[in-house]
C-alpha cells in the first residue's frame, strides 16, 4: 500500500515543477520521469497555458501527490513510475500531469505534478465527497494499481473509539472472516469427508450446527455463519463433491455375524448398497444436480447404517441390554473427559488464548513493519490502529520479535496436541453414542411393550436432580416433572430431540416444581396430558390478535 498525499500548489507552478524535475533538490535522485497530456521538458509552458486559455481565477494553480513505496515493495523505479502514470491516466485523464520518481537512500517515491484546470476548463474537484479527484479516490485506485505489481496493501478496518484503546477486540471481529477461510482451506486437505473436517473445526474451537445448512462460530462473532457465505465454495453440496473427486464411493462388502438383533439393519444396508450400485451404472458420464442431491443423501444414509453395524459388531451387542450397557458406558466416559476439560478450562483457554495471539502478532507484523517505513519517510504519517494492536500484543505477550511469537506456538503444542486428543476422543464417543441411541430407539418405537411416547428437547432435563439411572424430564407445555429411567429414553441426532417411550398401563410419579409429589398418572393418560396441554397453548397462540 503506497503512502499517498496530495497538496494544493499556490501562485506559479514553476516551483513544484522545477522541484520534482531538478535533481539537486535535498540530494534526491531522479530516477525516471513521464507524463500525460504534455511534454516533461515543456510542462511549465503547457500547465501555464492551459490557465490563460481559461482564464482560471485563483491562485491554487496545481497540486503536488506524493506516493511513496515501502524499502519492502519489490519494485523497480521504472515500476514506479509507470505506477505513478497510470494511477494520473485513471484518475486525472483530461489533466496535464508530470510524474518524476525518485530514488532517497533507497527509498522509491513518486513526485506528481497535476495541473489544476484541465484541457476542457475544469478545475480539480479535491473535495472528499467525490469518489474520483478526492482523496479517498487517490488512496484507492493507487492500492489497486501497485497490488497489480506485488506491492502489499495495507487492511482497511474500521475501529469506533474505546477508552482504554484496546481494540483487539473489533480486529477479531473484522478478522474471523479471513481465520475461518484460512482454517478450512487448510483442513480441506487434511481430512478425507466432510463430517472430519467439521469434527476437526470443533476441535480447533469453533461452534458448529450441522442442519440444512453448516454454519460456525468462533472469537469475535456475534452469532453464526454460514460457510457457503463465507466463500459459495463451502455449501454442503460442493465440499461433498469436492472430497467425492478426492476419494471414489466404495462400495465394501459388509462383513459382520448376521444375529437376531442386527438382521434388520444389515437387510436395510444391503438394500441402500444396491440402490447406490445401480446409480452409479445409471449416471456413469452424466451429471444430474436434482439426482445427485438425492444420491448424497442416500451415500451418508448408507455410512450411518455402515457406521451403526460396524459399532453393534465392535461392542458386540446382541440385545436391548448390551445396548444400553454400551450407552451408559459412553455416557460415563464423555462425562469424564468433559469434568476433566471443565477442570483444566482456566488453563487451557489461556494457552489457547496466548497462543491465538501469538498468531495475531505474526499477522499484524506486516503491517506493522510497512506502517513504520510510511512514518519513517512522513512524521506526519498518522499510525493505523493495527499497528497500536500490534504494539498492545507485543507488550501482553513480552515478545520483540516473530521468533519469539513462533516459539510461544511451539512451546504451547504439546499442551494444545493433549486439549485437540480429548475433544476428538469426546466428539467420537458422542457419535457412537448417536448411533447407539439411534438404534436404540428404533428398537423400542418397534417394540410392542411401548405404545405411547413424547418427545423433547435436550433443555427439559434437569441435570442436577438426575442420576446415574434416571432422568428428571420437565414435561413439555407444563409446569410438572417425572423421574424416567434412562433406558426407556432414546437421542435423535438428526432432529435433536429425545423420546421418552411409556409404558400405556404403567404408573408414573408426577411432582411439581418444587419436587413435591403430587399424584400418580398411566403412560396412556400421561401422554395425553402433554398433548392436551399442547393444543392449550396452540390455541391461546392462534387467539392472540395482532395490532
Amino acid at each position: 500500500m503506497p503512502y499517498t498525499k496530495r497538496m494544493p500548489h499556490y501562485n506559479s507552478p514553476n516551483e513544484l515543477i522545477s522541484y520534482i524535475l531538478d535533481e539537486k533538490n535535498d540530494g534526491e535522485k531522479v530516477a525516471a520521469t513521464s507524463s500525460i497530456n504534455c511534454k516533461v521538458e515543456s510542462a511549465l509552458l503547457n500547465f501555464t497555458r492551459t490557465q490563460k486559455k481559461f482564464d482560471m481565477r485563483g491562485n491554487r494553480v496545481a497540486y503536488h501527490v506524493i506516493q511513496s513505496f515501502s524499502p519492502n515493495d519489490n519494485i523497480t523505479p521504472e515500476q514506479a513510475n509507470e505506477i505513478g502514470k497510470r494511477l494520473c491516466e485513471e484518475l486525472y485523464p483530461d489533466f496535464e500531469c508530470v510524474i518524476s520518481t525518485h530514488i532517497d537512500r533507497g527509498h522509491i517515491h513518486n513526485h506528481i505534478a497535476i495541473n489544476s484546470i484541465n484541457l476542457n476548463g475544469k478545475k480539480l474537484d479535491d473535495r472528499l465527497a467525490n469518489p474520483k479527484e478526492g482523496l479517498y479516490g487517490l488512496s484507492d485506485v493507487s492500492d489497486k494499481i501497485a497490488s497489480e505489481y506485488g506491492c502489499y496493501i495495507m487492511p482497511k478496518r474500521t475501529f469506533s473509539k474505546v477508552k482504554n484503546k484496546n481494540y483487539y477486540h473489533q480486529y477479531k471481529e473484522q478478522t474471523w472472516k479471513q481465520k475461518i477461510k484460512e482454517d478450512v482451506e487448510d483442513l480441506l486437505l487434511k481430512c478425507s469427508s466432510i463430517e472430519q473436517m467439521l469434527d476437526e473445526l470443533s476441535i480447533l474451537g469453533y461452534s458448529v450446527k450441522r442442519g440444512k445448512h453448516i454454519s460456525v462460530k468462533t472469537t469475535g462473532m456475534q452469532k453464526y455463519a454460514r460457510l457457503s457465505t463465507i466463500d459459495s465454495r463451502y455449501t454442503e453440496q460442493n465440499l461433498y463433491n469436492y472430497y467425492k473427486s478426492q476419494n471414489n464411493l466404495v462400495l465394501e462388502e459388509i462383513r459382520v455375524s448376521k444375529n437376531k438383533f442386527n438382521n434388520e439393519l444389515i437387510n436395510r444396508i444391503n438394500k441402500s448398497k444396491v440402490a447406490l450400485e445401480k446409480s452409479m451404472l445409471s449416471t456413469e458420464g452424466k451429471i444430474y444436480s436434482e439426482y445427485q442431491k438425492t444420491r448424497y443423501q442416500e451415500i451418508k444414509r448408507y455410512y450411518k447404517l455402515k457406521q451403526q453395524l460396524e459399532y453393534l459388531d465392535k461392542y458386540n451387542i446382541k440385545s436391548f441390554e448390551d445396548i444400553e450397557i454400551q450407552i451408559n458406558n459412553k455416557r460415563e466416559q464423555i462425562k469424564s473427559l468433559n469434568q476433566m476439560l471443565k477442570k483444566n478450562k482456566d488453563t487451557f483457554n489461556r494457552i489457547i488464548d496466548r497462543t491465538e495471539k501469538a498468531q495475531d502478532y505474526i499477522r499484524l507484523f506486516k503491517v506493522y513493519q510497512y506502517a513504520m517505513s510510511y512514518k519513517e519517510v512522513n512524521p506526519d504519517y498518522t499510525l493505523p490502529v493495527d499497528v497500536e494492536i500490534f504494539l498492545s500484543l507485543q507488550n501482553e505477550l513480552k515478545i520483540n520479535s516473530i521468533d519469539e511469537a513462533k516459539q510461544i506456538i511451539k512451546d504451547s503444542l504439546p499442551k494444545r496436541i493433549e486439549i485437540n486428543k480429548t475433544k476428538k476422543a469426546v466428539l467420537e464417543l458422542q457419535r457412537e453414542l448417536n448411533h447407539l441411541d439411534t438404534i436404540k430407539e428404533e428398537k423400542l418405537s418397534k417394540s410392542n411393550l411401548f405404545i405411547h411416547n413424547i418427545k423433547f428437547g435436550g433443555n427439559h432435563i434437569d441435570y442436577k436432580k438426575s442420576n446415574n439411572d434416571c432422568f428428571c424430564i420437565n414435561l413439555p407445555y407444563t409446569k410438572e416433572k417425572i423421574h424416567i429411567p434412562k433406558k426407556y429414553t432414546a437421542f435423535n441426532e438428526k432432529h435433536q430431540y429425545y423420546t421418552l417411550f411409556l409404558v400405556d398401563d404403567k404408573e408414573y410419579e408426577i411432582y411439581d416444581k418444587d419436587d413435591k409429589l403430587i399424584g400418580n398418572i398411566t403412560g396412556t393418560e400421561l401422554e395425553k396430558y402433554v398433548l392436551d396441554k399442547k393444543k392449550e397453548i396452540d390455541k391461546s397462540y392462534s387467539e392472540i390478535k395482532v395490532a
